[in-house]
């Protein structure tokens, strides 16, 4: 017998609960269902794909990042010439 709770996401299509998320369940386990509607709207598949949305820009736009920052070095030796008191 299962004797702990869960609180799953579901989606609800043509009267069948779809569990978004498994359930460690032995085959067979019946179960109480308790529906709470959820607080926030259902995003699409577009919307879940990215935390960000995505704005495309042409690789042109890419040559005004050109020099910002520089390409190799030394990081020790850079972090002592700024920092060393006898200098």
């Amino acid at each position: 017998m299962v004797t702990s709770s869960a609180s799953v996401r579901a989606v609800y299509r043509a009267g069948v609960l779809q569990l978004l998320e498994p359930l460690a369940l032995p085959e067979g386990a019946e179960v109480r269902v308790y529906v709470e509607p959820s607080s926030r709207p259902r995003r699409s598949a577009r919307q879940v794909a990215g935390v960000y949305p995505n704005n495309p820009q042409p690789a042109s736009s890419l040559r005004a990042l050109e020099g910002i920052a520089a390409v190799g070095g030394d990081a020790l030796s850079d972090s002592e010439a700024l920092y060393d008191s006898n200098e």
